[in-house]
């Protein structure tokens, strides 16, 4: 291997932190490929945009690359390059019609590779470190603001049905999978809250007469605080039932008792009729309950179905 093969090597693997590395070859079937054209799309925003690069984050995301930079006047911005998925990420569409309200500001965007030029935000803390109650504060400030944004006419943003349609998927997988199996959890897997589940996200897309500019993926880590308050990061852009984005905001606590009297309460601050909130709670938190599943994370597994069980 000649040197300059060897250099360029090494500089490849100080690019990208082990951790994301790792992530993203274990959890995406494409990550090995993506991750060696990853440094040529690094190369093309930084050219593009007028950037000079700072080392990336860590530990980093499960399905991007992430790194801060300098743009060519000195300010600060962060640069993202995502991993592409079966959900089609679209985050410029949402993040152009926010503006800057409530969700970061989108300076540029590269939808061939998946890049975004976004605002830097300090100190970048996000709302999982916050005690629960203050998470919810947090939501309802956030939550308000994009959901005051006009639907464009056009369609441009995706109904929220194309979301929902994976995840039926998945839990139909899984309850075939498991129906009759004995093997795991100690006895036979109960696979009637997956099939459940899957109604659940068939029918509640198209049962509400309310459509919003969903965030899409507004779980706590998405919320960062910065100098202009708490904003959103990482949509996926959707139209469709604003109870989705409160359920996905409280979704990983399937582990606390007061989940449904949380979901009661934001839907009540929302103005979101709380049955609705929970049914998609527990869609959402079952679904996760029956991944844990497939992992071998019985444990988890209880956890979540305990968790599913008192939604409803």
């Amino acid at each position: 291997m000649s040197s300059t093969m060897t250099d360029a090597r090494q500089t490849d693997d100080n690019l990208i932190p082990a951790g994301v590395r790792e992530r993203i070859r274990t959890y995406h079937e494409a990550g090995a490929d993506w991750l060696e054209r990853l440094p040529e799309f690094v190369a093309r925003c930084v050219s593009a945009w007028d950037l000079v690069l700072l080392p990336a984050f860590e530990p980093g995301g499960d399905a991007s690359w992430v790194a801060p930079v300098r743009r060519g006047q000195g300010d600060l911005a962060v640069l993202k390059i995502t991993v592409p998925t079966a959900v089609r990420d679209d985050p410029a569409t949402p993040l152009g019609i926010w503006a800057g309200r409530g969700a970061v500001r989108l300076y540029a965007h590269d939808a061939s590779i998946g890049a975004s030029l976004l605002e830097y935000c300090v100190p970048g803390t996000d709302a999982a470190d916050l005690p629960r109650d203050a998470a919810d504060d947090v939501a309802v400030e956030v939550l308000e603001q994009l959901w005051r944004a006009d639907l464009p006419s056009d369609a441009s943003v995706e109904p929220l049905t194309s979301i929902c349609a994976l995840r039926i998927r998945a839990l139909e997988r899984r309850a075939d999978q498991y129906a009759g199996d004995t093997e795991n959890v100690g006895g036979q897997v109960d696979v009637g809250p997956f099939r459940e589940a899957a109604r659940l996200f068939a029918s509640l897309p198209g049962s509400t007469d309310r459509q919003v500019l969903l965030h899409g993926d507004f779980h706590r880590r998405n919320v960062i605080s910065s100098a202009r308050g708490w904003l959103a990061i990482d949509p996926v852009g959707r139209r469709g039932d604003p109870a989705f984005d409160v359920a996905a905001f409280l979704q990983h606590d399937a582990n606390h008792p007061d989940l449904r009297a949380r979901a009661d309460g934001l839907s009540d601050r929302l103005g979101l009729d709380g049955e609705r909130t929970r049914h998609w709670l527990f869609a959402f938190v079952t679904q996760a309950a029956s991944w844990h599943l497939s992992i071998g994370d019985h444990a988890t597994y209880a956890t979540f179905s305990q968790g599913a069980f008192t939604l409803m």
